[in-house]
């Protein structure tokens, strides 16, 4: 009686929507994602939570997850769709980026946010340091990633299975490393053009630099993260079909300056996964206006140098202006600091 609400979850709203202009498509005004989350503990033994985003193209279930909570040994399961433990920003919302766009290496590598249904047992090691080991199935992972279907089902040799490394280490007071490895291995793939069909993996190394001066606020600092993706697979050449291996990946720099101010820089090498001599490159700082935590607002310009033939008119100068608000509970901890 005293506190009616006191079973009901936690609710929020991100707002995220751009101004933009690219040099050869002109201007556009974008409501990216209008995201509803929920979360809420289930019992001693679990926790769930759910994202439903809504854009100007569709309303979907973006994540929606049951988490455990008091399993022995160390040990973590998670259940249902979310983004699976790939790499950094893979696991990021669009929205918690420190930049304004998703890196284009990310998108085509790895298919934009890392989501996947499946499960994950994570565990931490008894180590004196940070260290957590990662090892989950999926249906398949990545958001744009059509190589396989998603709702049928399929012979185990067609999900795909991932392994990961993350490690955390105070190199002094106000200094600090992030550093993971990762491997998402799907052993078949099934290419109607192709009889041999073939199998797929992709690598990712991420790192993430941290200063944090002493005495300062959290929000004064300097941030250097940057991710390597490596994607091999059979595709279709003039030739026929061969075994291709890309590389590519971003690496960026971020200084909050105070508590409403930050800037930074982002560089982005995206090759083609089907002609990985191919590549978009591409120069983009930004300045970032805290209003309060609840309101932000960044101006981003991109330069692309773009040696990928289908996608020319991405090539030249890009203007962006993001307005991104939070209503609610809106917290993503640790990993945002």
């Amino acid at each position: 009686r005293s506190a009616p609400s006191i079973l009901n979850p936690a609710i929020g709203l991100a707002l995220d929507a751009t101004a933009e202009h690219r040099a050869k498509a002109g201007g556009d005004f974008n409501l990216r994602a209008a995201e509803l989350g929920l979360s809420a503990a289930i019992d001693p033994y679990a926790r769930a939570y759910a994202f439903i985003n809504a854009n100007r193209d569709e309303v979907e279930l973006e994540e929606a997850a049951i988490v455990t909570t008091s399993l022995p040994w160390n040990l973590q399961a998670r259940a249902g769709r979310f983004f699976a433990d790939f790499g950094r920003l893979p696991k990021f919302h669009p929205h918690e980026y420190p930049f304004v766009n998703t890196p284009l290496s990310q998108e085509r590598m790895v298919g934009g946010e890392s989501r996947a249904a499946g499960v994950e047992l994570s565990y931490l090691v008894p180590t004196p340091f940070f260290l957590r080991a990662t090892l989950g199935g999926y249906n398949k992972m990545g958001a744009e990633n059509e190589r396989l279907d998603d709702t049928r089902p399929r012979a185990w040799s067609r999900f795909t299975y991932l392994g990961r490394l993350q490690t955390y280490l105070d190199l002094a007071d106000n200094h600090s490393v992030e550093l993971g490895s990762s491997l998402a291995y799907t052993p078949s793939i099934r290419i109607p053009e192709d009889p041999k069909g073939g199998s797929r993996s992709l690598t990712g190394l991420d790192l993430t630099y941290r200063y944090q001066p002493l005495g300062s606020t959290l929000y004064q600092g300097f941030t250097l993260g940057g991710e390597l993706f490596g994607n091999t697979e059979r595709v279709e050449r003039a030739s026929g079909f061969r075994r291709l291996q890309a590389l590519g990946g971003y690496a960026y720099a971020e200084a909050k300056l105070t508590r409403e101010w930050g800037a930074g820089f982002l560089f982005d090498n995206a090759p083609s996964l089907s002609s990985p001599g191919k590549k978009t490159i591409s120069y983009s700082p930004f300045v970032t206006w805290n209003l309060s935590e609840f309101n932000r607002l960044r101006f981003q310009y991109s330069f692309l140098d773009d040696d990928v033939r289908e996608e020319k008119t991405e090539r030249g100068n890009q203007f962006f202006l993001q307005w991104t608000t939070f209503l609610g509970s809106h917290t993503h901890g640790f990993r945002t600091r």
